[in-house]
Parts: C-alpha cells; sequence; structure tokens
C-alpha cells in the first residue's frame, strides 16, 4: 500500500506538468499561427485593388496615371521560426535567404540583414516594386519567408509639378485630396475585386480551392481642355515674369475666346503633387479660381460696356477731367497724370482716367452698373469644374454708398476671381454671347464608354454684338504706344486689352506701395481667338507694379506662342514694328537681362 501511495505521489505531479505543457504548447502555436481564432483557418480573402483612372490633355497626351505596385515589409520573427528549404536539399541559411530578399529588391546587403535580426520591430518596411520577376522570387516561399507582400497602387504625375493645381493630389490611401483628383475622385476611383478560397499550411493559395473570383474594375480617365504645350508655355512665361519683376505670387489663364474652354491655367506658387500634405497653404492656392481681389482698371470696360449698352453714352461722349467737380462726390483721382480739360470716353478707356470712368460710372447709377456687373458673372460662380471656386464679392447696389458709385466702376469696392473677369472678356470676344467656362472635355470608363463628353453651354448675353465689337475697337488703343499697355503689342496681330494696378486692401485700408498689376487681352481682336490674362501680386514695393509694365510683358510672351502654337494667321501682315525709343523701363530691363546673363556664365 505505501509504495502504491508513493508511485500516486510520484506520477500526479508528472501528470500535471505533462497537461500543462501540452496546454501551453497549442496555445503557443495557435497564437503564433493566428492569436484572433481558437482553430487553424485555412480559408482566405484578398482584395484586388481597381486600378484609378488616369487624366489627360485634350490631345490624348498622359498628365497622370497610377502603376501598380507591390509593397514589401520584413517580419524578422517569421523569417526565424519558418523553414525554407527546396525539395531534396537542406534548409536555407538565414544569410542566403537575405542576399536573395536584397537581391530582388536591389537593396544593401548588410541592411537587409541587420533588419532580419531585430526580432523586436515586425513588419519593417522593405520597398515598394513594380518589378514581377522580383514579386515571383520573393513570393517563393521556398527561397524567402519573413517577406509580407500587399498590391497598391501609386499616382504618378509625368510632368511633375505642372498644372498641379488643376490636377490636385491624392492622399496616403488613393483618395483624391485636391483639383480634378478630388473633384471627380468618385469617377476616377476603380471598383476593388476579390479572391476568396483556401490556403495550405505554407499560406499559399490552392487555385483549385478558390472560391470567388472578381476582377477589378479600373477608374474612368478624364480628359482635360488643357492643351500641355500652351501649359509649358503659360507656366515658362508666368515664371519668367515672376523672376524679371519680382512679385510675391502670379497667375494666368489662357481661354478660347468662342467655346471658354481653358487651355492653360497657371498660379505660382506652386506645389509637388507626391508632397501635397507638407505644402505651404499658400502654394497650395488656385489664385485663378479660389481667390478674390479688386481688378482695379481692367473693370473699367464694363462700366463702358454698360454705358453703350445701355444708350447712355458711347465713345465719343465728353467729360471734364477737372477731379474737384461738385457735382460728384469724392471722385478717385489720377495720381501724377496731367490731361486736357476734356477727354472722350473712348480716351480715357486708353489712358486710364479714374476720373472720367467715375465720372461715367456715377452718371450711369448703381443700379444699372450693378445690373450689367451681374450679367457679366460677377458675384457668382462660374460653374468651372475644380473645387472651391469663390463666388467673388459684388454688394447689392441697394447697400452702394455715394463713393462706391464712382469707385465701382473703375474696380474699388468689388472682388472678382480672375476666372470671372476672363469669363467677362470672354463674352466681349465672343461678340456678347458668354460661354460657361469649362476645364473638362469628356470622362470615359474603362469599357471606352463616354460617361460625359462636354456640349458648349451659352450662359447669358450681357451684351448686344455691335456693343461687343464697339468695345474691342476702344480697347485697341490699349496696347498701342499712346495706351498704358504699350507693351502688350503683338507685331501682325491686333490686341484689344485692358491693364489693372489695383492697389492692395489689407484689412480694411488700402496698403502704401502694395498693387496687383493685371492685364487682359483678346486677340487677334478682328476675329478673337483667345482671352489671355495675367495678374502678378506684388507683397513689397517694387518700381515697375503697374499692369502695363509687368503684366503686359507677361501677356505679350504669352499671347505670342499660344498664337504662334496654334497657327492663327496674323490679321495684320503688313504690320511694321515700331522702333520705340529707350526709356528707363527698357533701360532697367536690359541691365538686368545682361546682368542675368553675365551670372550665368
Amino acid at each position: 500500500m505505501a509504495r502504491r501511495g508513493e508511485n500516486a505521489r510520484f506520477w500526479l505531479p508528472v501528470a500535471a506538468l505533462l497537461l500543462l505543457a501540452g496546454y501551453s504548447s497549442q496555445k503557443v502555436v495557435r497564437a503564433h499561427v493566428d492569436p484572433s481564432v481558437d482553430s487553424i483557418d485555412y480559408s482566405f480573402r484578398r482584395e484586388l485593388p481597381g486600378r484609378r483612372g488616369s487624366i489627360f490633355d485634350a490631345s490624348g497626351t498622359p498628365l497622370v496615371k497610377s502603376v501598380p505596385v507591390w509593397d514589401y515589409h520584413l517580419d524578422p520573427v517569421a523569417l526565424t521560426n519558418r523553414v525554407v528549404r527546396r525539395r531534396g536539399e537542406p534548409p536555407r541559411p538565414r544569410a542566403a535567404i537575405v542576399k536573395t530578399i536584397a537581391t530582388a529588391l536591389g537593396l544593401d546587403f548588410r541592411k537587409v540583414l541587420a533588419m532580419s535580426e531585430d526580432v523586436k520591430r515586425r513588419y519593417q518596411p522593405l520597398a515598394v516594386s513594380s518589378d514581377p520577376e522580383a514579386h515571383r522570387t520573393l513570393a517563393d516561399s521556398t527561397l524567402v519567408a519573413g517577406v509580407s507582400i500587399e498590391d497598391r497602387q501609386i499616382r504618378q504625375y509625368l510632368h511633375r509639378r505642372r498644372l498641379s493645381h488643376v490636377l490636385g493630389s491624392v492622399n496616403a490611401e488613393h483618395v483624391g485630396s485636391a483639383g480634378v483628383e478630388l473633384r471627380f475622385n468618385r469617377y476616377l476611383t476603380g471598383v476593388p475585386g476579390e479572391i476568396r478560397g483556401m490556403k495550405d499550411a505554407r499560406g499559399r493559395e490552392l487555385y483549385d480551392k478558390r472560391i470567388v473570383s472578381v476582377d477589378p474594375v479600373p477608374g474612368a480617365d478624364i480628359y482635360l481642355t488643357i492643351d500641355h504645350t500652351l501649359q509649358y508655355e503659360a507656366e515658362t512665361a508666368l515664371a519668367a515674369g515672376m523672376a524679371t519683376f519680382e512679385p510675391g505670387s502670379g497667375w494666368c489663364l489662357v481661354m478660347d475666346a468662342k467655346s471658354a474652354a481653358i487651355l492653360a491655367m497657371a498660379s505660382l506658387p506652386d506645389f509637388d503633387p507626391l508632397r501635397f500634405g507638407s505644402t505651404p497653404d499658400a502654394a497650395k492656392l488656385n489664385r485663378v479660381t479660389n481667390f478674390t481681389y479688386e481688378p482695379g482698371s481692367v473693370m473699367k470696360v464694363i462700366t463702358a460696356a454698360a454705358a453703350f449698352d445701355s444708350g447712355f453714352a458711347g465713345p465719343d461722349r465728353i467729360y471734364s477731367t477737372e477731379r474737384h467737380d461738385e457735382r460728384y462726390y469724392k471722385l478717385p483721382g489720377d495720381g501724377s497724370h496731367v490731361w486736357d480739360p476734356t477727354m472722350t470716353v473712348g480716351d480715357a478707356i486708353v489712358h486710364s482716367s479714374n476720373i472720367v470712368i467715375g465720372k461715367l460710372g456715377y452718371d450711369l447709377g448703381p443700379q444699372r452698373l450693378w445690373s450689367y456687373m451681374r450679367a457679366f458673372g460677377f458675384g457668382t460662380k462660374t460653374g468651372i469644374e475644380l473645387p472651391g471656386e469663390e463666388v467673388g464679392i459684388l454688394p447689392d447696389w441697394k447697400r452702394w454708398d455715394k463713393a462706391t458709385w464712382s469707385r465701382a466702376p473703375i474696380g474699388q469696392g468689388v472682388a472678382v476671381t480672375a476666372i470671372q473677369l476672363a469669363s467677362a472678356y470672354q463674352a466681349i470676344a465672343n461678340d456678347g454671347v458668354r460661354m460657361k467656362p469649362h476645364i473638362i472635355k469628356k470622362i470615359v470608363d474603362a469599357n471606352g464608354m463616354d460617361l460625359y463628353s462636354h456640349s458648349d453651354e451659352v450662359i447669358g448675353r450681357p451684351i448686344s454684338s455691335n456693343t461687343a465689337r464697339m468695345l474691342r475697337k476702344v480697347m485697341l488703343g490699349v496696347a498701342t504706344k499712346n495706351g498704358t499697355a504699350r507693351r502688350a503689342a503683338i507685331p501682325g496681330y491686333s490686341v484689344a486689352g485692358k491693364t489693372g494696378t489695383a492697389q492692395k486692401v489689407i484689412g480694411r485700408h488700402y496698403a502704401p506701395g502694395l498693387y496687383r498689376a493685371t492685364f487682359c487681352g483678346i486677340v487677334p481682336a478682328s476675329d478673337p481667338k483667345l482671352v489671355v490674362l495675367v495678374t502678378l501680386d506684388f507683397d513689397a514695393n517694387r518700381k515697375f507694379h503697374q499692369g502695363g509694365n509687368s503684366a503686359a510683358p507677361v501677356f505679350r510672351r504669352l499671347a505670342t506662342a499660344a498664337l504662334r502654337y496654334l497657327m492663327v494667321p496674323p490679321d495684320r501682315p503688313d504690320e511694321i514694328p515700331e522702333d520705340d525709343d529707350e526709356d528707363e523701363f527698357d533701360q532697367i530691363m536690359e541691365e538686368r537681362a545682361r546682368s542675368i546673363v553675365e551670372a550665368g556664365v
């Protein structure tokens, strides 16, 4: 009996220890396979991402596309615990596995070896690659272990920063975060596919056990109205103007005069779409559509349009140039300009007289002038297919005080966007018919079917065709030796345009010495093909801040390039360029150009 009791006391603890060891072992094994389940599950489900649609320019040149890639991570624990061998061969040592991984991905062997030995850090990023040979190697469990592979996409902006404000960007989840990428995210986003089936003990799919296989559907492709060559010319001209005249920012656009299609749109500073998250807010801003500002004298053309179209006054109506006229309340001044005692309305546009146009606007009355401004699209969105478009500021005429009666006609007390301003000039170019500005040509699904195709849309007729032609004839004088923008003249082509030099408002007051310089032109004026707008925003006092001295030369460079590229024939082929005498501006620009060349040498 004593021996039987001693045996029991010996074997009971042994049995308990064996049970505990068995329980612990199965828990460890189960936790290693999958800590969230109570039994080994050989089923699996994998989502296949749908390729995001591409973006093209009007001619079909690709601007943005998504490329399928594999994202590789290293798990040192799995590499250590799993035996890697080919049939009939001994297990592969760690160094051999690491060498295979490093060679396939083009990585440094010693770096990957150090990663493989750091078992405290699991799922360390290795590389992103689109190489199918590397994928075949790293997916082979007889060659490597510990490498996890994830299917994903990377977005490629094929021209880097070009057109960044229009194209926008995507975030880490491949969701649009600005520009066309944001506005048309639901079209661009593909539909994911799915695979469901069974896998073996090593995690390899058993293809004969596949239950579900649904292919992903790529997103739709978007075609813009933008011409990438004209976009290059726009950004190059604007960058040159920024370097020459040193504004803090600048923007420009080229619009088709008949259809209001946007052929080029640029805003500086710009950004790298791949680093959108770290870009300063000032650089993210598309100043063509998402920024409002007092336009200054470019608005005088709209005042003249209201006067001509309503029959109130014609280009030959004469006004006194005397500012201190008791019939008018607080007229704006003309700075240091000295005029003849009288001036016609037509000459007031050419010489940009605040006094004369202020009087004209005052006589028109706020209700009539406001109605025409509204008809031209100010105070409302144009509806262009880009996110964040601003509405501008055009207070109801009943809220205008008497000072506003003569200030709004010259572009003070109202705020516009560049796209609104270009749209208004497009109506003048198109014989009074205002078209809806647009930047999307068509949207095509993965099967080549059109989901959307743009049709030109008339959104108003603010003035008659006769008024539009009369305005263009008056505006011809601006880009001449007698006008405010002789540097906007293009030999061989007629230019109908207007300058604007608007003092900036900081807080509730005008900032001394700070201006926004604008030139908006229609070319050729006799048979309009293009509307080109350029604005330079000066955040410091600069000598040549006027629209005619800074924005006009940028306009000339851009419009000349656009006319030549589009092969628009000259409407003044016999015109001989005038030999202008050098003035202070020409001398300084020549010296600056010479210093740049010498510095480059």
